[in-house]
């Protein structure tokens, strides 16, 4: 996730420093096209995949906004850094600009989804 302060290399670095959980969220992403509401198949602190969305460009920036279950939305900004196969569908997108709080937030989701996936 880019903090503030952080290059674009640093956050690069630390793309898989946060562990990926698999699960089914619900997330609205807007672009310049307009809105449109997807599924992710795993998340961590930093990003999370879309592997049923037909995929924006990568560098492409948009708006988000993650549904996780019991809590207020989270919402940030995105940017495609990810298409695994542009004749397919799937997604990769990593957060910036997601508040302390929000960040919280997803961390103690995926902490916890972690913790029970172990078991």
């Amino acid at each position: 996730m880019l903090r503030p302060g952080m290059t674009e290399s640093e956050a690069g670095s630390e793309r898989r420093r946060a562990e990926r959980v698999r699960v089914s969220v619900s997330v609205e992403i807007r672009d310049q096209h307009g809105f449109s509401l997807h599924s992710v198949s795993d998340i961590s602190r930093g990003g999370a995949f879309f592997d049923r969305s037909i995929p924006n460009a990568v560098g492409s920036k948009v708006k988000v906004t993650l549904h996780l279950p019991g809590e207020a939305p989270i919402q940030c900004e995105g940017e495609v850094v990810n298409v695994p196969d542009r004749k397919n569908f799937g997604m990769g997108l990593k957060f910036f600009n997601m508040s302390e709080g929000d960040q919280a937030r997803l961390a103690a989701f995926t902490d916890g989804l972690s913790s029970a996936q172990k078991r």
